[in-house]
């Protein structure tokens, strides 16, 4: 996979994100597996265990970052902001068995069954900081 575009449509092929940027899961009807949504401030709390546990699970050792300003890229993911800093960020692992969505909403969204249950194994209150539409505004 060499550019933005195929990731993308890998993407949504996947998971469905929708082109040519965001996630439909924060304000689509459609359900999807496997995945969550938390309130930004919240899962910082977690974003220094969260790399370990996508090296250590996926065996990678960087992830490939597209921004909403259309910069794709692969980064080391010690280097990873994983966070909202007035661009939206999605990250994937090669297989793009998991994807992580930092949004303007206050809100990051996970994907993927593996990731999902290392963050439960970790971030045993996890449940009390689901994201809700209330929380942006």
């Amino acid at each position: 996979m060499n550019d933005n575009d195929d990731l993308m449509l890998l993407l949504n092929e996947k998971w469905n994100c929708s082109l040519p940027f965001g996630w439909v899961p924060i304000t689509g009807d459609l359900t999807i597996s496997n995945v969550e949504i938390f309130d930004s401030n919240s899962f910082q709390d977690v974003i220094g265990q969260i790399r370990g546990i996508i090296s250590g699970t996926f065996e990678v050792d960087w992830l490939f970052e597209v921004r909403e300003d259309g910069n794709f890229t692969k980064v080391n993911i010690a280097d990873c902001g994983l966070c909202y800093d007035g661009l939206e960020y999605i990250y994937t692992d090669p297989s793009l068995e998991m994807v992580l969505y930092f949004s303007h909403e206050n809100s990051t969204t996970i994907g993927g069954k593996a990731l999902l249950a290392e963050i439960h194994q970790v971030w045993l209150e996890y449940a009390q900081h689901f994201w809700h539409q209330s929380s942006c505004e």
